[in-house]
């Protein structure tokens, strides 16, 4: 039996070679593209809590001792803003007053988690942002 010659043992070496690279070039452009998407998901979350705390504490309609009675709409602001870049069904807003060294406050919490597109480093990554302006009508 003869052996091939050493030039068709080299094409099978390349290809083996080329196979490796392009896992590895597959897999680092997959993960810079989950990296970059979940760097705009969590910058769009916390610009979305910093715009529905602003909207609590310039609120014009007031409740009794100067309570927010629209909370609702501005969690419901907060949440489409976020769905432009991602579904909403994993996260909770939630809109308080708290008075901090006796200044009152509006604070919009955003918790939950967002899935990865491709489940590289896991399924879904926990985001918890918060955002809180000083009350303007109190």
């Amino acid at each position: 039996m003869t052996t091939p010659p050493a030039r068709h043992r080299q094409c099978g070496q390349a290809l083996v070679e080329m196979a490796f690279v392009v896992v590895l070039l597959v897999t680092l452009v997959m993960g810079t593209i989950e990296f970059g998407r979940a760097w705009m998901i969590e910058n769009m979350i916390t610009h979305a809590a910093r715009d529905g705390a602003r909207i609590g504490a310039t609120a014009q309609g007031r409740g009794a001792g100067g309570t927010i009675t629209s909370t609702s709409a501005i969690q419901t602001q907060v949440l489409n803003d976020i769905s432009n870049v991602t579904p909403t069904t994993g996260l909770t807003v939630s809109v308080t007053q708290p008075t901090i060294s006796g200044i009152p406050m509006v604070q919009v919490q955003v918790t939950g988690t967002i899935p990865y597109l491709f489940n590289l480093v896991g399924t879904s990554f926990p985001v918890n942002r918060t955002a809180t302006f000083r009350d303007e009508g109190r």
